[in-house]
């Protein structure tokens, strides 16, 4: 029986025209300063650092970087991230927020389960909370290293923390290698969020299949098995 469901905060967020004006803004300063890219090559490259699992913390910072090593000399990297810093400002203020269904689908699960919130971006809570999606939240997991997200070792002690077994909890993610796979690590149900820029990753074992991939959140709490567990 499930007891407590862990989202991680950032599939909470629509991030679509968040990352559009980023890769606007990048491909602009990446031909002032002339790599000479156009649009399709810039997505072939962006979606090869994706797929190939090349960003650890996955943070749009670290992605600007990885784009920028590929289309530009050593060092580039850095001066450029210094010119879009203030787009990625202004984009986390008013291009990010959630999901058209994710109040109703939170709002629906915390009837039935305790929910919990995985990540490291301080901006996405915020965002739930000005949206009062955050009186849901029971608990937050975030991980001691900036940028980076709880391995397995922090989540385990915040579920023996909680008192709350493996097999009592679902983990919703959507990255294979880090949110899928510590989920199946730990024993914990595991659902892939698809429709986030980490859906062109593809699982290279078996740790990595998801017990149930769903396309948008409302699916999670209407799906038979979720039904099953309350």
């Amino acid at each position: 029986m499930i007891k407590y469901i862990f989202f991680v905060g950032r599939i909470l967020i629509d991030e679509e025209n968040f990352y559009s004006y980023i890769d606007s803004r990048l491909i602009y300063l990446l031909n002032q300063f002339g790599a000479k890219i156009d649009y399709r090559n810039y997505f072939a490259i962006k979606d090869d650092i994706i797929k190939n699992r090349k960003l650890s913390n996955g943070s749009v910072e670290e992605l600007v970087t990885q784009i920028c090593m590929v289309l530009m000399p050593k060092g580039y990297e850095k001066m450029i991230l210094r010119y879009i810093l203030p787009s990625i400002e202004f984009a986390k203020k008013h291009l990010l927020y959630p999901y058209d269904d994710t109040m109703a689908t939170i709002e629906k699960l915390a009837k039935n389960f305790r929910i919990g919130i995985i990540g490291s971006e301080s901006e996405y809570s915020k965002i739930l909370k000005t949206y009062g999606i955050g009186r849901y939240i029971n608990c937050c997991v975030l991980s001691y290293k900036e940028n980076n997200e709880p391995d397995r070792e922090i989540f385990g002690l915040i579920l023996n923390m909680l008192a709350i077994k493996s097999h009592e909890t679902l983990l919703v993610g959507d990255r294979l290698d880090l949110h899928i796979h510590l989920a199946n690590a730990l024993g914990t149900i595991s659902i892939r969020f698809y429709k986030t820029i980490f859906n062109l990753q593809e699982a290279t074992n078996q740790n990595e299949v998801p017990k149930l991939t769903i396309n948008k959140l409302n699916e999670l709490a209407n799906t038979d098995y979720m039904m099953d567990q309350i």
